[in-house]
């Protein structure tokens, strides 16, 4: 059964026509790259069922996240019709689809696992997107979401004019609860102090090393909400 409901290409595909005029930046040129990109990458990847079939990834830009995902078995939604063409050209047998969090062109029930690495923090309307996840997705399908963290030590690298909100991680729980989905981990990834690694002695390797190991590091007491990156794994309930 088709994932896509009957009329939504060509919906989408207009709604999304407006938005060509917006300059293609680094969420289809550089996105992808970098040892930040990589721990979250390695984060997605543990938490992916490993049966999971089809696994949409809601803001895909460039595909980035199709390596972890698997591409056989992704699908990615993203609102700039004229990045997606660039995004066909790396990933010719990914479907790819226009579309935006807040509307998603896909069926009720029909997702197993949905991922958005950083969108939420464009979303105007996180209520109305919680929405259409919890439509979207099957009982018990799970949402990835990762994000900038508002508890950062230096908020200023995630100044962005299209940036609406950036989350603390409590705000993101109860905003997910809120939307009738269940949090099953939440953490953030990244360790502040390393932000001007350039100015220590062998910083690079240090950087290297606390990012390769950042998820266990994110157990330790105190550090578990200081990261750059609030990580969580939410489940729509069964029942």
């Amino acid at each position: 059964m088709s994932l896509l409901t009957s009329d939504a290409a060509q919906t989408r595909a207009s709604d999304t026509a407006l938005k060509t005029a917006h300059s293609i930046d680094a969420h289809f040129t550089r996105r992808g790259t970098g040892l930040e990109f990589e721990m979250e990458a390695q984060w997605v990847r543990r938490h992916l069922p490993p049966q999971a079939k089809r696994i949409v990834d809601v803001g895909c830009g460039n595909g980035a996240l199709f390596e972890a995902i698997g591409a056989g078995r992704a699908l990615g939604i993203d609102s700039c019709v004229e990045g997606l063409r660039l995004t066909s050209r790396r990933f010719s047998t990914v479907p790819l689809v226009a579309g935006d969090a807040e509307h998603l062109p896909l069926c009720d029930e029909s997702l197993e696992v949905i991922t958005l690495q950083h969108v939420v923090e464009h979303i105007p309307r996180f209520d109305l997107a919680c929405t259409q996840w919890h439509r979207a997705l099957k009982p018990g399908g799970l949402l990835l979401i990762l994000t900038p963290n508002a508890s950062f030590c230096d908020p200023s690298v995630f100044e962005d004019p299209t940036h609406v909100r950036i989350f603390t991680c409590r705000e993101l729980r109860r905003s997910l609860e809120r939307g009738r989905f269940e949090v099953i981990d939440l953490r953030s990834l990244g360790l502040p102090w390393f932000r001007d690694y350039h100015h220590m002695p062998w910083g690079w390797r240090w950087r290297r090393l606390v990012i390769f190991h950042a998820q266990r590091l994110s157990f330790l007491p105190g550090l578990r909400w200081k990261g750059q990156t609030l990580c969580c794994l939410a489940r729509k309930p069964v029942a």
